[in-house]
């Protein structure tokens, strides 16, 4: 081997060895990061909605059956459909309403929340209590909303739970059902933004998704908003729509609507 061979091998063999360790700290580099405490409560909420979906049962009957008036709506009564601040939740809400049937995952947005509500629907499964927590990943426009009622049906009993997210169309979100929610009083309000916005210690520092001791508080808010459904008649006065969340006025919106 010439002298400017042996050159021109030894830089070769210098480039390869300085590549492979790029490779080797390449992959270290680019290996997926361990999730943090959020990504694996999420995680586990996506599971435990898996499992509430397992187990569910078909009604042999479809799924809009009247809702008995003198006892607590079980959680066999209600779906939930929502996106990660409800994934992240879902262990709680398992607990406050045994039976629920939840499917909510991070990133989806108000169509596919939409086509599986309609799916559910189609196939009878649709539960006598729809709850929807969309709304954290963009906008929700009163045509989807319109579209929710319809797909559901009139003898369906609708929450939406508004947002807390810091970005713009939190607010436009909150803004668009609150509308909604005057122009169809039937539906009642699970005020996520009212009751975590002076608590935001409960949330991770995302400021987005609850931190467990905020999914008990979430989870607790639901529940009251499912059971003021029970006072919520098919076609509401227009001036009592019934709102869960803050406990004061929940409590007054249920002596309202009970006519007490």
């Amino acid at each position: 081997m010439t002298t400017k061979h042996a050159a021109a091998a030894t830089a070769t063999a210098a480039v390869l060895a300085v590549a492979g360790a790029g490779v080797t700290a390449g992959c270290g580099v680019f290996q997926a990061a361990p999730p943090s405490g959020m990504e694996k409560q999420i995680m586990t909420g996506e599971r435990v909605g898996a499992a509430t979906r397992a187990h569910a049962s078909t009604p042999s009957q479809g799924s809009a059956t009247r809702l008995p008036a003198t006892q607590p709506v079980s959680g066999r009564n209600v779906t939930a459909i929502g996106d990660s601040v409800m994934s992240a939740s879902a262990m709680a809400l398992a607990e406050v309403l045994p039976g629920i049937y939840i499917d909510a995952k991070p990133d989806r947005e108000m169509p596919a929340g939409l086509d599986i509500v309609r799916s559910l629907a189609d196939g009878g499964r649709l539960r006598p209590v729809v709850v929807i927590g969309l709304g954290t990943n963009y906008i929700v426009t009163t045509a989807q909303l319109q579209q929710l009622m319809r797909i559901i049906g009139p003898h369906r009993k609708l929450v939406l739970i508004n947002t807390y997210v810091p970005d713009g169309w939190s607010k436009q979100v909150n803004a668009t059902e609150a509308a909604f929610i005057r122009q169809h009083p039937a539906i009642t309000l699970a005020d996520w933004f009212g009751t975590i916005r002076n608590r935001l210690y409960l949330l991770w520092p995302d400021q987005v998704h609850p931190e467990i001791p905020g999914t008990l508080v979430y989870a607790r808010m639901v529940y009251q908003a499912v059971q003021a459904t029970r006072d919520v008649p098919s076609s509401a006065p227009p001036a009592q729509p019934a709102v869960a969340g803050r406990p004061a006025a929940a409590s007054r919106s249920a002596r309202k609507h009970a006519g007490t």
